[in-house]
């Protein structure tokens, strides 16, 4: 299916070539039962960052995304995912520039080990591979959706081959337990000083089980029928529930326990208030899921959606924000990936944002009750930045891709998929990912 990429491609013949390969066996290449496991980019021209692949579609300037014909497009060209959502690559930009000047190697990316909710892949021609696969005692199903989505927008590019090939780690935790080394990582989220971790789409994109959310194309289209009405089987019409004839309540439902610093300061300030629907939720309680869990859907009902982050960032935000709603934040510490649209002040603002401890939340819930336009055009905001561009499937997958790009550009040398055993034997390092999905 694959052929070995060849280790030295533009070596010269005779003596100099001679020269040029002890040189790589010495210092380029990480030798193993004696075949190499990735080549050296030393002796190839830098690649630079954001520079634009062959597989370019051109546009001449007159694309533009539009969402009912290309939110689910998962195959968007590279310069139609620039055009469409220019602010959703800032992370990754970032982490590529800390690289430039010393590019992550394949000692580096080796000395990060792969524990409990980690798996280490290769992208090679556009297909994805596992080589190796941890133990997955409460995240194997954050796994799946993880590799599924990546696997999603690697298949539905066009020209897949032209993608660079990179070697990477995941971790399927909520964050990086070893978030500044000591190789790199990609991980849900991150913060201020986390060198080493790389931000990658969250688990939901795909689905989330755990927490009876189904898969998110899904989850749109409900939270889209309750804003914007649906045609019913019957060919009737269901209208949508108008901004202003939402509830007029801040609604929450969630654990203590994920975070009780920011979570309790949350209820007492939410605590007797006419404007608050903010109930705990115990998990492990039966009848308490009964009476108190509110489909994620159904929180599109209420004119205010509360977020709160948890052990580190709250899957929750994403579905928040494709409500026409306003969603009510204290200041986030942990980042996502579409951190980058998130506009908390100004004709632009497309969420509030309060104090950590929520002292200031009742005067700013009253302020957008009595101002009722004010927070209409913040739910409208949010629905055209959020639900209508960097949140739609197609964003995702143009996500993915950028991360691939961006991570090949600052790394030193390209993996090899097969290597020779010493009885000159080919084995593969990794398995096809439609063939490890069966096995997992």
């Amino acid at each position: 299916m694959l052929a070995q990429r060849p280790s030295f491609r533009f070596l010269a013949t005779g003596a100099l070539g001679s020269l040029v390969i002890l040189t790589f066996l010495f210092i380029g290449i990480y030798q193993s039962g004696g075949s190499s496991l990735y080549v050296s980019k030393t002796s190839q021209s830098q690649p630079q960052l954001r520079c634009p692949s062959p597989d370019t579609t051109p546009t001449n300037g007159t694309w533009e995304f539009l969402v009912e014909r290309d939110g689910q497009n998962h195959g968007l060209s590279e310069e139609q995912c620039n055009i469409a959502f220019p602010k959703l690559f800032i992370e990754i930009d970032k982490s590529a520039a800390l690289k430039q000047e010393s590019r992550i190697s394949y000692k580096e990316l080796n000395s990060r080990d792969v524990e409990d909710g980690m798996v280490r892949g290769i992208i090679d021609q556009g297909e994805l591979y596992i080589v190796d696969y941890a133990a997955m005692p409460v995240t194997a199903t954050r796994a799946r959706s993880t590799l599924n989505s990546l696997h999603r927008a690697l298949k539905a590019y066009p020209n897949r081959s032209h993608l660079p090939s990179i070697e990477f780690v995941v971790t399927t935790e909520d964050f990086a337990e070893d978030p500044s080394g000591p190789g790199p990582i990609w991980a849900y989220s991150k913060r201020d000083g986390d060198n080493s971790v790389w931000l990658m789409p969250d688990f939901g994109y795909w689905a989330w089980p755990e927490v009876q959310i189904g898969p998110y194309q899904e989850v749109r289209r409900r939270i889209a029928a309750i804003d914007d009405g649906e045609i019913l089987p019957d060919g009737t019409v269901s209208p949508g529930l108008a901004f202003q004839d939402k509830k007029k309540q801040l609604v929450w439902r969630g654990s203590l326990a994920t975070n009780p610093g920011v979570r309790s300061k949350l209820l007492k300030s939410a605590s007797g208030s006419s404007w608050a629907s903010v109930r705990v939720i115990d998990w492990d309680d039966e009848n308490d899921l009964r009476f108190n869990l509110l489909p994620i859907e159904d929180h599109c009902r209420y004119m205010f959606v509360a977020h709160t982050e948890g052990r580190s960032f709250s899957g929750r935000g994403k579905y928040l924000l494709n409500c026409r709603s306003v969603m009510i934040s204290h200041p986030l510490e942990w980042r996502e990936a579409h951190h980058g649209a998130l506009v908390s002040s100004g004709v632009d603002a497309n969420y509030i944002e309060v104090k950590k401890d929520f002292s200031d939340l009742s005067g700013k819930i009253d302020f957008l009750i009595d101002n009722p336009r004010v927070a209409e055009q913040v739910a409208n905001n949010a629905v055209r930045t959020f639900r209508d561009r960097y949140l739609t499937p197609a964003a995702e997958s143009c996500y993915w891709r950028h991360l691939v790009r961006q991570y090949a550009a600052v790394s030193d040398f390209e993996p090899i998929l097969f290597s020779t055993d010493r009885d000159g034997k080919k084995f593969a390092r990794g398995v096809p990912y439609e063939t490890w999905l069966l096995m997992h």
